[in-house]
């Protein structure tokens, strides 16, 4: 699959896929959503960034492939305490 988007239908220039991210405060460089910047969408992804914000994401505009790795990168709150209980109990 290519990460490039056409500008219109029809033209030939073409350039990387853009997205947007809502990337964890406490987990730098990591991202717990994305959504592919499309202009006929506008609005959809108007409402999915509202929420990101109201639950305390910080949103970045990002090429695709930046939004892929920030998304992969990121761990589930539960899962990072669990890992932190588990390495406690490994030091005693």
């Amino acid at each position: 699959m290519s990460n490039e988007v056409q500008d219109k239908p029809g033209e030939a220039g073409r350039k990387e896929a853009m997205v947007y991210v809502a990337a964890d405060p406490d987990q730098p460089g990591a991202a717990w959503a994305i959504c592919v910047d499309m202009p006929e969408h506008k609005k959809d992804t108007a409402k999915s960034i509202a929420q990101w914000v109201k639950e305390g994401a910080t949103v970045q505009h990002v090429p695709l492939e930046v939004g892929r790795e920030m998304v992969m990168k990121w761990e589930r709150p539960e899962k990072r305490k669990k890992a932190s209980l588990d390495e406690q109990a490994s030091l005693l």
